[in-house]
Order: structure tokens, then sequence, then C-alpha cells
């Protein structure tokens, strides 16, 4: 019986070293999962913050545009601009708003600044040789960025 003892001993003890590699591992597994969730959290407040920050500049954007067709208005009743002079300003206001639109769309889409988002469109035009309001345009109503060079 005393050869027993000190084998089952032997056992419990490679058991025991067994368990607590396994116990090591787990833990490891775990501190790594975290990580990557930690990692996964700051990029969704990341892109939550940018979609904020767009959303205000959009708004912004808005507003002023509503206060450009104002001051075309008065400017059109006190007769210092013609009517066609006013439809081209409203086409370039128009023009406008849906370039800013798709630069958002693809800053938020490709997750880069406003600036490599430009530079993204103005690739595209020419590119295509189409104008960049054209480009804008297409990319605002399907929101297709298929055609947009690489980052």
């Amino acid at each position: 019986m005393s050869n027993e003892q000190p084998e089952s001993g032997l056992e419990s003890q490679r058991r025991f070293e067994e368990l607590s590699a396994r116990v090591a591992v787990t833990q490891a597994d775990i501190a790594h999962l975290h990580n990557r969730l930690t990692e996964a959290h700051d990029r969704a407040s990341a892109t939550d913050d940018r979609a904020d920050s767009d959303r205000r500049r959009i708004d912004d954007l808005e507003t002023r545009a509503d206060v450009d067709r104002l001051m075309l208005k008065e400017l059109y009743e006190d007769g210092l601009l013609s009517a066609e002079h006013i439809a081209q300003l409203q086409d370039a206001l128009t023009s406008s708003r849906k370039i800013g639109a798709a630069i958002g769309i693809v800053m938020v889409s490709r997750r880069v600044s406003e600036t490599d988002a430009v530079d993204i469109l103005k690739r595209a035009s020419q590119a295509a040789n189409l104008k960049l309001r054209v480009i804008a345009e297409e990319i605002v109503y399907t929101g297709d960025l298929s055609t947009l060079p690489p980052d």
C-alpha cells in the first residue's frame, strides 16, 4: 500500500498541474477576448462620434443653405440679381449640398477624413472625366461607391 500512496500523490500532482495549465490558457483566452471587446467598443464609439459630427456638419450646411437662399431672394427682390443669376446660384447651392453629402458618405463608408474623402471624389471625377457634382449626385442617389478609386 505504501507504493499506491506516492503514486496517487504523483498522479494528483500531475492532474493539478494539468488543470493549472488549462486555467492559465483559459484566463489568457478571456483576457484576449476582453481586449478584443474593448477595441470593438472603442471603434464603435469612434464611429458614433464621427456620425454625430457628420450630422452636425450637415445640419450646419443646411442652415447655411437656407440663409443663402434667403439672401438670394432679397437680392433678387432688390433688383441686384437677375432671375438667371438666381437660378445659377441655386444650382450651385444644390450641387454644393450634394457634394457635401457625398463627402460624408465616403467619410463614413471608408473611415477617412474629410480631406481624404474630397481627394477620393476628385480622383473619381478625373478618372471618369465627369464633373465632381455628377459623381457626388450619383453617390447620394445610389449609395454605390464601387466606382471610386481605393483610398
